[in-house]
C-alpha cells in the first residue's frame, strides 16, 4: 500500500506541512520582533551618545571661557583698552590649547555695552551691537554668572559666555565659540552620522547659513549629503523619536533657544541593516516651576 494513498497519512502530512507553515511564521515573526528591539536599541543608543558627546562638549566650552575670565594677564589689558594685546593672548591661548588638546574654537569679547570687543579670527571687527539678537549675552549680563548653550548668531555653535566682572561689576564678557566638528567625529567613529537643520524662519539671524542646503523648510547647518541623498519628510518630525527607510535608520532630538524657541534638529543617521520600517515621533513633557519651563 502506497504511504500517500492512506487517509491517515495523508491527514498526517496535511498536518504536518501546516505545522511547518506555522512554526516558520513564528520565527519569522519572533525574528521581526528581535530586529525591531535591536534596530531601537541602537536607534535610541544613538540619541544617548549624541546627547553625551553635545553636553560634554557645552562643559568644555564653558570651563574655557571661565578660565579666560579669570585671566589676570588678559583682564588687565582689557582694562586698559589694550585691543592688539586681547587679541594676542586670546591668539596665545587658543594656539596653546590646540596644540595640547587638538581643540578648535574661537573667541570673542564683548564690552559693557555688548558690542564687540576683539574676535580671535579678526582683528579688524569691533564695535558691533549684538544685544538685539544674542540673547545669551543680554542673560550673562543680567545675571553676572557664567552660561552656555547651542546660540544663534551669524552661525549656529556652542557658546559659552562668562562675565568679567570687577569689584562686582560688570565690565564686559568673554565668548568661547565651539563647532560641532568634534561631535562628527565621534559620532563617525561609532558608525554614525549627525545632520544638523535649522528651521529657515532664523536665517534672518544665522545670514552666514542662508546658501545651505535646504529640506522642508530647514536649512542643512553641517552641509552632509545624508538627507539628501536618502530622501524622507521633515514634516512628520515632533520633539524627538526614530524613522527609517530602507537603507538607513535616523533618530533625532530637538534643540531650542534660551527662550525655549525650536530651532532645529539634531538627526543621527545610521544603517539600516534589517531594512525594517518604523516611524515614532513623541513630543516633550513641559513643567512650569514658578517663571521657569522645563522640558523633559
Amino acid at each position: 500500500m502506497n504511504f500517500f494513498e492512506s487517509k491517515s497519512n495523508k491527514y498526517f502530512l496535511a498536518t504536518a506541512l501546516l505545522s511547518l507553515v506555522f512554526i516558520t511564521f513564528i520565527f519569522y515573526v519572533l525574528l521581526n520582533i528581535n530586529n525591531e528591539k535591536k534596530l531601537i536599541s541602537k536607534l535610541e543608543n544613538s540619541l544617548v551618545i549624541t546627547k553625551n558627546l553635545l553636553e560634554e562638549e557645552k562643559r568644555y566650552a564653558l570651563s574655557l571661557s571661565i578660565l579666560l575670565a579669570e585671566d589676570k594677564e588678559l583682564i588687565k589689558a582689557y582694562s586698559n583698552d589694550e585691543r592688539l594685546k586681547v587679541f594676542n593672548i586670546v591668539n596665545k591661548k587658543i594656539n596653546t590649547l590646540k596644540k595640547l588638546q587638538n581643540t578648535l574654537f574661537e573667541v570673542q569679547v564683548h564690552t559693557k555695552e555688548l558690542n564687540t570687543y576683539i574676535r580671535s579670527w579678526d582683528f579688524s571687527i569691533k564695535d558691533i551691537p549684538l544685544s538685539s539678537f544674542r540673547q545669551g549675552l543680554v542673560k550673562v549680563k543680567e545675571d553676572k554668572k557664567p552660561l552656555v548653550s547651542i546660540e544663534l548668531g551669524k552661525r549656529l555653535n556652542i557658546k559659552a559666555i562668562s562675565p568679567i566682572i570687577d569689584n562686582n561689576n560688570f565690565i564686559g564678557s568673554i565668548e568661547v565659540i565651539i563647532g560641532f566638528e568634534h561631535i562628527e567625529k565621534e559620532l563617525k567613529q561609532k558608525a554614525y552620522e549627525l545632520c544638523i537643520l535649522l528651521d529657515d524662519k532664523y536665517l534672518n539671524i544665522a545670514t552666514s547659513l542662508k546658501n545651505n542646503q535646504k529640506l522642508d523648510g530647514f536649512t542643512l547647518v553641517n552641509q552632509k549629503e545624508t538627507l539628501h541623498s536618502h530622501k524622507f519628510s521633515l514634516k512628520e518630525l515632533k520633539d524627538y523619536g526614530y524613522f527609517t527607510n530602507k537603507e538607513l535608520g535616523f533618530s533625532y532630538f530637538t534643540y531650542y533657544s534660551l527662550k525655549k524657541e525650536k530651532l532645529g534638529y539634531f538627526i543621527i543617521s545610521s544603517k539600516n541593516s534589517s531594512k525594517l520600517q518604523l516611524n515614532e515621533n513623541y513630543e516633550n513633557i513641559y513643567t512650569k516651576q514658578e517663571s521657569k519651563v522645563f522640558i523633559q
